[in-house]
């Protein structure tokens, strides 16, 4: 049995790493602003939670001290539109605050960070697939910041031998998604609202096309990178893919689950203009095949599997 800190772990993939680690016996400590009311019921009482800032050097200190993990899941940030918004925080939250999570990790002994990292470091024009090693010229600054937080991660590797390893994720979709919090929410906002009766607006086209990993293998990765054998590791950050889908194509399997469901449409250009300009980089797919040969990474979930559970799981109150 490990004992684990997940940093933004009230949200979606912090949650869901949460129920794995607990499956497996780990000890796990959730650091998020959010109060405990806020974590689902199935897990609230079995977690201990930090309610920290990351941007806070202190509090991050006293929440690594005070609770001596061995693996420090990484995955809290401010992410678009706030982060484009307020630049001073997203730098506080996402470059600070990485740093204040490495040099705690680095003073207090942990053994691992394991990071969420992101494909919008990559610019928008793109091979097919797109290399591990290919460039990274963000056009966003949460990429930017992303970016800064991997080669951050590279340095503590090499200075202090931190064992530092990351992933880079697509559009994840799954429950638990803040309106707001990431201009791609609606994909999985859709999906939440209709299996919960309630109407939804999409203001992007049908065509526009996006790739997306499923919220449970996305959170599965993080735990499969952690416990990898660190002599296969080719690489500090990884690439991951998963499946391709337009908005037609994911409304589509919403109503296949929810026939009932109630969406319509009210076409925004500048919603639209966003995606196109900011999200070009999420519509490519991926070559993982470094994860895939390093540490035996495969998906499970499909466009049909991945809508079928969210919906499952939203009725059962399982969020």
């Amino acid at each position: 049995m490990g004992k684990s800190l997940i940093t933004g772990g009230a949200g979606m993939v912090g949650r869901q790493l949460a129920r794995l680690l607990l499956a497996r016996g780990d000890e796990v400590v959730l650091l998020d602003i959010a109060p405990a009311a806020k974590l689902p019921a199935d897990i609230r009482d079995r977690v201990s939670l930090v309610r920290a800032d990351l941007s806070d050097w202190a509090q991050v200190m006293d929440a690594v001290n005070s609770h001596s993990p061995e693996t420090i899941y990484h995955i809290g940030a401010l992410m678009p539109p706030a982060s484009e918004q307020n630049h001073t925080a997203a730098w506080g939250i996402n470059v600070n605050g990485t740093m204040h999570i490495f040099e705690a990790a680095r003073q207090f002994g942990v053994r691992t960070v394991v990071y969420s990292s992101t494909t919008a470091t990559f610019p928008i024009q793109l091979p097919e697939p797109v290399p591990n090693d290919h460039a990274q010229l963000p056009v966003t600054l949460y990429g930017v910041t992303k970016v800064c937080s991997e080669r951050l991660g590279e340095y503590y590797h090499r200075r202090y031998g931190l064992d530092f390893r990351g992933v880079r994720f697509l559009s994840i979709l799954g429950p638990g998604r803040i309106p707001g919090f990431g201009w791609s929410a609606y994909t999985s906002l859709v999906v939440e609202e209709c299996a919960k009766g309630n109407p939804y607006v999409i203001k992007v086209n049908e065509l526009l096309q996006l790739r997306f990993i499923y919220v449970k293998d996305a959170a599965l990765s993080l735990m499969k990178l952690a416990d990898a054998d660190g002599s296969r590791l080719s690489a500090r950050v990884y690439n991951l893919d998963g499946f391709s889908a337009s908005t037609k194509e994911l409304v589509e399997a919403v109503t296949s689950n929810v026939p009932d469901a109630r969406i319509s449409w009210e076409f925004d250009p500048e919603y639209q203009r966003v995606m196109d300009t900011q999200y070009g980089n999420i519509q490519h797919r991926m070559d993982d095949s470094l994860a895939r040969r390093d540490w035996d990474w495969t998906t499970s979930y499909t466009l049909p599997d991945a809508v079928r559970d969210f919906v499952e799981d939203v009725r059962r109150g399982r969020t």
